[in-house]
């Protein structure tokens, strides 16, 4: 017998088999497309591998220190910098010479390289487009008082937020970024000192190298005639990530900014 979906014979059961079929052989038919994970843009290889990557190839065409490190461009546009084995004295001279083993680093492009390479600006990684940060500072906000409950943009509400980089810090290093949360810090932080200062939010491009262009976003305010700019983000990553001033209070670094501001 022919069954279809609204025929009597075909049961629930049924129902659910073919939509966990149709899920798993056609997920972009639920609109879930299967994202390929990207490629990495560098890896580590062995020396072994290396040397056999450029048998062919004019070793050290892009740079080379004899016996100690080349850099190829291979025929296929990859880059691998090749880092010979060291050997040392050991103190131990009764013993062998200690031998520090040799490896490569394979770039899948020149451009990968090059982007390996170039300056970096320290809100790359955390905040990397600055304009956006702005337009979506009330939903950052929002997203931060889920943490902390409602807050009040005073310096008695920073308090809160000293709290939660105490527990930061409690379970990380302060090698260890977490852009979202320090998203949420600097937007309020910022918007607090803001509205203490009487200024405006204002995205700076600052160029990094010779193309990269990293937008700030930053606050001016008028002290006495001057206009004056601060960066606020600036504080919150010597707040979370600086070891020198691990445990410092943002309530501290607010007072510490409105007086240093305020001065004529």
């Amino acid at each position: 017998m022919r069954c279809s979906l609204f025929s009597s014979s075909f049961r629930f059961p049924q129902l659910l088999a073919l939509i966990a079929f149709t899920l798993v052989s056609h997920p972009i038919a639920f609109g879930q497309t299967p994202k390929a994970k990207p490629k990495p843009a560098s890896r580590r290889i062995g020396f072994a591998e290396g040397r056999k990557l450029i048998a062919a190839e004019a070793e050290g065409n892009l740079s080379k220190q004899p016996g100690r490190f080349t850099r190829t461009k291979l025929a296929d546009g990859r880059v691998l910098e090749l880092y010979y084995p060291i050997t040392t004295p050991n103190p131990n001279r009764r013993s062998k010479p200690l031998v520090a083993p040799g490896y490569g680093v394979l770039y899948e492009s020149e451009a990968a390289f090059n982007d390996s390479t170039r300056p970096r600006h320290m809100l790359e990684e955390l905040i990397p487009d600055g304009r956006a940060f702005l337009e979506s500072l009330p939903q950052i906000i929002a997203r931060l008082e889920k943490r902390t409950g409602k807050l009040n943009y005073t310096r008695e509400s920073l308090r809160r937020l000293d709290g939660l980089i105490a527990g930061f810090h409690r379970s990380h290093t302060t090698a260890q970024t977490d852009p979202k949360l320090f998203q949420e810090i600097t937007a309020y932080y910022g918007e607090t000192l803001r509205r203490a200062l009487d200024g405006e939010w204002r995205v700076r491009e600052e160029k990094v190298g010779k193309t990269y262009i990293q937008t700030e976003p930053n606050i001016t305010f008028t002290a006495g005639s001057k206009l004056r700019e601060i960066k606020p983000w600036s504080r919150v990553i010597t707040t979370l990530y600086d070891e020198e001033n691990r445990g410092i209070r943002l309530t501290k670094v607010f007072d510490a900014d409105l007086n240093q501001l305020r001065a004529p």
